[in-house]
């Protein structure tokens, strides 16, 4: 059970392979969402896949085994010994326990149980587990989360933390053939996702780009993702920077599948875009990530707190983030763990495109050390 989005399922799947090469005589069945499907059809380390029929939307427990009980029959007729439950959810444990493997493995957001809400519904649903990995080390990438639980349960080290994405050659092949038409360095850009305060203004992604194209005259750049957010912004693009969307974009916004964005990536030098699944799939495939991101810099870091646990994990990368929060996220005492209270694109606003020129420099810099890491600056 990996995730309650496409980015979840990218950061879990070297802990996928970790499992195969562990349990190589296992039957491995994999519970996904629907839109992580195209992605995991391809797996080569599972049996069986199983789709998820529930969003992340909240359902009340009623609903929840209604929508999912055609799920759970699916799957007790395996009788599985074993169940790694990985995204820390509330439907994910509930899920597990409703798979009635005998071991339920999960991990706690953080090392100190103590310090968990009795009020919170995941720290409640948690104790489905019959065992909990708690030595999750403080504010560390989702995928190394990951990892820790599978370490918890066999007591061995995992050396090899690479992602992977399982694109096919016909994936490629697509890829190749929409970017023919691309001169100079070619770079990913996404401009949507699901969350609006995670959106980097289209306009300001323009100047961004103007101010590239004057030091790279011949730079494309390919734009990826889909959905209603990523039309729009695109569109909005095309409205703003007329002539740069005409001579140096290749829009591929919702014509393109994820493995063909995975293969795409592949052939870029850099992605740059918004805090969404992209950049973990860009990652996934050695791709170095310039993003913005609107958890300011003044904000002090929680266990559970972006841009740290979502980082792009594996590669180089470059995390901007805006110096202050906006006076109306200056409420210490809640704030979510994207660090912005709004739904539209607020405090991330405030990064200039000069400074996302500063990172794209900087990673550059990085890429060319070969320092695999994050770096954070505003």
């Amino acid at each position: 059970m990996t995730e309650t989005g496409v980015g979840d399922f990218i950061l879990s799947t070297g802990v996928i392979r970790e499992i195969r090469r562990l349990y190589l005589d296992a039957r491995i069945t994999l519970l996904v969402r629907a839109a992580s499907f195209n992605l995991a059809e391809t797996c080569p380390y599972v049996d069986e896949i199983i789709t998820d029929p529930q969003g992340v939307l909240p359902l009340s427990l009623p609903e929840f085994y209604e929508l999912n009980l055609q799920t759970a029959a699916r799957l007790l007729e395996q009788r599985f010994d074993i169940c790694f439950a990985l995204a820390l959810h509330p439907k994910t444990f509930l899920l597990m326990y409703m798979s009635g493997a005998k071991i339920r493995v999960t991990a706690l957001k953080h090392e100190h149980w103590q310090a968990v809400e009795p009020t919170d519904l995941t720290a409640i649903l948690m104790r489905l587990a019959t065992d909990l990995a708690v030595k999750i080390p403080y504010g560390s990438n989702m995928a190394d989360r990951f990892f820790s639980i599978l370490e918890h349960v066999t007591r061995l080290p995992i050396t090899n933390r690479k992602l992977e994405v399982w694109h096919t050659p016909a994936d490629v092949a697509v890829a190749v053939s929409l970017l023919r038409r691309a001169e100079g360095n070619l770079y990913s850009l996404n401009m949507g996702g699901t969350n609006g305060k995670k959106h980097y203004p289209p306009e300001m992604y323009a100047r961004l780009l103007e101010l590239i194209l004057h030091e790279e005259p011949t730079a494309t750049f390919v734009i990826l993702g889909g959905g209603q957010a990523d039309l729009q912004s695109a569109a909005m693009l095309r409205n703003v920077a007329p002539d740069i969307y005409a001579n140096n974009v290749i829009d591929l916004t919702n014509k393109i599948s994820y493995r063909q964005s995975a293969a795409v990536l592949s052939l870029c030098q850099t992605h740059i875009g918004n805090d969404t699944g992209t950049i973990h799939l860009a990652a996934a495939v050695g791709c170095p990530v310039l993003t913005p991101n609107c958890f300011a810099a003044d904000l002090p870091i929680r266990h559970t707190d972006a841009p740290r646990v979502f980082c792009p994990y594996g590669v180089p990368s470059v995390v901007v983030q805006p110096r202050h929060m906006l006076t109306e996220c200056k409420n210490l005492n809640f704030y979510d763990s994207s660090g912005c209270l709004a739904n539209v694109p607020h405090c991330i606003a405030q990064i200039e495109p000069t400074t996302l020129l500063r990172g794209f420099h900087l990673l550059k810099e990085r890429i060319a050390a070969k320092i695999n890491e994050p770096l954070y600056i505003f």
